[in-house]
């Protein structure tokens, strides 16, 4: 009867002990509770969809970590919304706070979370000065974050800035939850071009050199290619077959920040349109082109004369000319495949 009772009692000792060890692990995970509804929604869990599923860091570096530039780095995204003062370099820019401009823009009251939550929910709102209008909506296909997860991304961008800025307010955050659309759609209808493609022959066509119509001069795709235009290594998974059709046939309608044309004189009036790769106290280095052939040039600037940014793309407009349909739908879907 003893044996019995002692058998029974390290039973109970044992199912308390790790009832109290679930309950621990679940406290410091935040889940559970009066926590339950900030399931996944903290600042480990942002970070990961960011540079995961979210495909945030096709398009945004943070910090010295990934290499896209497509967009503002968000390395001291804090500092620029609610001091202002830096530049998307980093380097001093003089300019107010982004909390500051959007308020005198709108006439209301702007808090770091309203920035933050507008800037994902209308990406078009605001555009940083130096990029252009290229942010998608991330609960829209193709991306189709659920409300939670945009949330997570939400505290992992609170903490972008140090801790005398401002720090994660998980509370907060998911007090925003009804301002999330929820993501439009469980699964997103597959693109259907006008005729049969080839991705195959879209990759071939993306690099060739020895076509007029050459992607790979100017582009790169897993580290082979130009670095005169943007990179589109995963664009796919960001952006829609429609975009890559605009930006082939109309390229100057939406041009990608720091990828604009720049166009100099210098003092014995030779004129240079290209795209500056880099510059210091002395020296601008450009892209141009020369007959179909891209060179890099050494302008100095003491010889400037003038110099003036243009608002056509140096990619060509006339692919319409230069690619047929059929090739134009091939090199599409090769750009929508990669994801």
């Amino acid at each position: 009867m003893k044996t019995n009772i002692m058998i029974l009692l390290v039973g109970l000792l044992a199912i308390g002990a790790f009832m109290g060890f679930c309950s621990y692990v679940t406290t410091v995970s935040g889940t559970g509770g009066a926590k339950e509804s900030a399931a996944g929604i903290n600042p480990e869990a942002g970070k990961e969809i960011f540079f995961g599923e979210g495909q945030c860091s096709t398009c945004h570096s943070v910090g010295g970590e990934g290499s896209a530039n497509r967009c503002p780095n968000q390395g001291n995204v804090m500092v620029r919304i609610v001091m202002g003062g830096v530049d998307h370099t980093g380097k001093s820019s003089g300019r107010a706070s982004r909390i500051k401009e959007r308020e005198e823009q709108t006439g209301k009251k702007f808090t770091s979370l309203d920035y933050l939550v507008e800037s994902i929910v209308e990406p078009q709102a605001y555009v940083v000065e130096g990029f252009g209008k290229i942010m998608p909506k991330v609960y829209e296909p193709p991306i189709l974050l659920s409300r939670e997860k945009i949330l997570a991304v939400l505290t992992y961008l609170q903490t972008l800035g140090g801790d005398e800025i401002l720090e994660e307010d998980i509370d907060a955050v998911v007090a925003m939850k009804d301002r999330i659309p929820e993501a439009k759609g469980t699964k997103v209808k597959p693109w259907e071009p006008p005729l049969p493609v080839d991705l195959v022959a879209g990759e071939s066509l993306f690099f060739s050199e020895s076509r007029e119509a050459s992607c790979v001069k100017c582009h790169t795709i897993n580290g082979k290619g130009g670095k005169v235009g943007p990179e589109l290594t995963g664009l796919g998974a960001v952006q829609r077959p429609e975009y890559f059709i605009e930006s082939i046939l109309q390229p100057s309608e939406v041009i990608v920040g720091g990828f604009e044309t720049t166009s100099i004189m210098d003092v014995d009036y030779v004129m240079y349109s290209g795209i500056v790769q880099k510059e210091d106290e002395e020296i601008v280095e450009m892209a141009v082109d020369e007959g179909g052939e891209i060179e890099i040039v050494e302008i100095y600037k003491d010889e400037i004369m003038e110099r003036k940014k243009d608002p056509i793309s140096m990619m060509p407009g006339n692919f319409n000319e230069m690619l047929n349909v059929q090739e134009l739908y091939d090199i599409v879907a090769f750009l929508a495949s990669q994801k």
